[in-house]
């Protein structure tokens, strides 16, 4: 897997089939999810690309009222991530 943190340099995608989610935890929706994006980007001979970003937009928004707390950091996310077979993530500030 291809991880990508420069949005403004990023490569031309074949065929991308792209799915878009903040991930934190990575759990069993998540990984059908992506099972389902790593099947269409084969149907199209194309690659999976999983579009996510940080710091958690819940961070941002509203982590003074709530305390935002998450299940993974991001380096703990794309670890996880890496071991799901996905070609490209895209890291995107937030």
């Amino acid at each position: 897997m291809q991880v990508h943190r420069d949005i403004d340099n990023l490569p031309v995608f074949n065929n991308a089939v792209v799915t878009i989610g903040t991930f934190d935890g990575v759990h069993v929706g998540h990984r059908q999810i992506i099972n389902r994006l790593k099947v269409e980007a084969i149907k199209v001979n194309g690659e999976s690309v999983i579009i996510t970003f940080h710091p958690h937009p819940r961070k941002v928004i509203s982590s003074a009222i709530l305390g935002v707390r998450l299940i993974n950091t991001l380096e703990e996310k794309i670890e996880v991530l890496s071991g799901l077979g996905i070609d490209h993530l895209v890291i995107v500030p937030f």
